[in-house]
């Protein structure tokens, strides 16, 4: 998005600084305290918009007449997905964009798509004796993926008994980790280097990059079943907002213009940092400029297979209890193993 961002405020003769949070949860504390950050733009994870912010009045409803028309390009199988842009009373209050399947990444050579896809979760079921693996540190993703390799549905109430078995689950996954780190580029290159077989809390948003630049036997998995309805992983897609203190209205609007062009559409797909696919690829102007490469890239074959095999990212019951335990346990892991 620097990128993107940069060539925005060219245009505009604007100074803009972007930062980057692995915690939506803390992205959308701090809109909504209002005190520390006052963006023009907010990218943030699909359930925050709807149930944080919005309800909280921290950023605006959206004009649909001022920005060009997004729905018509929308990929059909990406539409119940596209309706988190929405509130409940049914305004629009953000444009989404990247999407897609976000659960682990491994090396082939070393584990194979059969074995990881059967297994899923469970394959840290017993951290001790898992794979070698490094740990992304995207703390709501870790929250549900944890749960997930205890057979838990983390979109359900759980028990204080499963709640115990979680936060034990938890100090397990952070302790028996080879590598932690909130830089993926730090895992990946451990990745590829072979000194982890895989990269939990990961996919196509993570490490697409790296298929992107040749490296094929690095592959995102999503689980083929799971505890949520039969379901083993989990989809998120990006929402673009437009917080209530940003500086300019009319130029934070401009952005959002911008990003629904073709042309930017296609950056955002592929750039320098980043190789992941976007709700808009039903936009013939989209994707008959994606070579077969870059699509084998983001494994666009079986793209919509992976994204039913996934729940939606949401705030379930117990959410910021179990954010709690997680960000507690990110605080007390040992050092020596962060990248």
């Amino acid at each position: 998005m620097e990128e993107i961002l940069g060539k925005f405020v060219k245009t505009r003769g604007l100074f803009a600084k972007a930062e980057n949070l692995t915690s939506d949860s803390e992205a959308a504390s701090r809109v909504i305290v209002g005190k520390t950050i006052k963006p023009s733009i907010l990218n943030i994870n699909n359930p925050f918009p709807r149930k944080r912010l919005f309800p909280a009045k921290r950023i605006h409803a959206l004009d649909c007449s001022v920005l060009p028309e997004w729905t018509a390009g929308i990929l059909p199988w990406t539409e119940s997905l596209c309706e988190w842009a929405y509130s409940d009373e049914g305004d629009l209050i953000g444009i989404p964009q990247r999407f897609g399947p976000f659960n682990f990444v491994i090396n082939t050579t070393l584990i194979s798509k059969a074995l990881a896809e059967a297994e899923g979760f469970c394959l840290l079921a017993t951290p001790e004796s898992a794979p070698e693996y490094g740990l992304l540190v995207f703390p709501e993703f870790n929250v549900f993926h944890i749960a997930l390799s205890l057979g838990l549905n983390p979109f359900s109430s759980l028990s204080k008994e499963d709640k115990q078995r979680f936060e034990f689950q938890a100090r397990q996954w952070f302790d028996h980790a080879v590598y932690i780190s909130d830089d993926c580029r730090k895992l990946n290159t451990r990745l590829t280097e072979k000194s982890i077989s895989m990269i939990m809390s990961a996919g196509m948003f993570s490490s697409g990059y790296l298929r992107r630049e040749g490296f094929r036997e690095i592959y995102c998995i999503t689980p083929g079943k799971g505890p949520m309805g039969g379901k083993g992983g989990i989809c998120f897609v990006e929402l673009n907002t437009i917080p209530v203190d940003t500086p300019s209205y009319v130029d934070s609007i401009g952005f959002l213009e911008m990003i629904l062009s073709p042309e930017t559409s296609l950056s955002v797909i592929s750039n320098e940092i980043n190789c992941n696919p976007v709700v808009q690829m039903a936009d013939r102007r989209i994707f008959d400029e994606l070579n077969p490469d870059l699509l084998e890239a983001l494994q666009w074959d079986t793209l919509e297979e992976d994204l039913a095999r996934c729940v939606e990212y949401d705030l379930p019951p117990d959410f910021d209890e179990l954010l709690s335990i997680v960000n507690t346990t990110i605080k007390n892991s040992k050092e020596g193993r962060w990248l």
